[in-house]
């Protein structure tokens, strides 16, 4: 089965600078091994739509033609990672615009934009917006592991994915009926991604349309 553009897979990955560092993995075991296992992280095959932007260019254009069970490498330049560094990108601004007093290596959210703090000397506050990534080369071990056919279990397979969880999912007459856990019903993360999630199905998928239900019922 030959990976192609649009296709819903299962991959394994571990990503690594250069150097040897490892900056991120689905493996629960090399990331402990490494020191950069979250507990908050769902580890395991990871389903993406190829093509989607799910992962950065570089990988992404590294599974078309591959098949089912493929074990590679890529080596990812920064013009197909994270970019490369601009310096137009590191800002100064007055610490009168922060309400907390900005430390080094802290984020921080100025007009909207998330970067880090690099300098805070004085009155003056220096943040870089370049993602922590820019300018690096990137090399990806990582394993197509499966590539999913049926429309439900692309929808459930992607959610899970989303959001380590299960969710009740049915297609009826063309359109798809997600039912989400109750503990994500005021998620803000599902909040601002469900619209996302839905134009992704309806790009990728026959469908006529996504719908998202609550069911609410008397507490007995």
């Amino acid at each position: 089965m030959t990976v192609e553009n649009g296709d819903f897979i299962k991959i394994n990955y571990t990503g690594r600078f250069e150097d040897g560092t490892i900056f991120d993995t689905t493996d629960e075991e090399v990331a402990k091994e490494h020191d950069i296992y979250d507990e908050n992280i769902r580890y395991g095959a990871y389903t993406i739509i190829v093509g989607a932007k799910h992962v950065v260019d570089g990988l992404d254009e590294d599974f078309i033609g591959k098949d089912v069970g493929y074990h590679g490498t890529v080596k990812v330049p920064p013009d197909k990672g994270y970019g490369e560094r601009q310096t137009e990108l590191v800002k100064t601004y007055p610490i009168s615009r922060f309400t907390e007093k900005p430390v080094i290596g802290m984020q921080a959210i100025v007009d909207g934009k998330q970067g880090t703090v690099v300098m805070a000397i004085g009155r003056r506050v220096r943040i870089d917006f370049n993602s922590p990534m820019a300018g690096k080369t990137l090399i990806f071990d990582y394993v197509i592991e499966d590539k999913i056919d049926d429309d439900l279990d692309k929808i459930k397979s992607l959610l899970k994915s989303y959001f380590r969880m299960d969710f009740d999912v049915n297609i009826v007459d063309g359109d798809a009926v997600i039912e989400p856990p109750r503990d994500l019903w005021l998620n803000q993360q599902w909040l601002l991604i469900k619209k996302k999630f839905a134009d992704e199905l309806l790009r990728s998928l026959e469908l006529d349309s996504v719908k998202f239900v609550e069911t609410y019922r008397e507490e007995p």
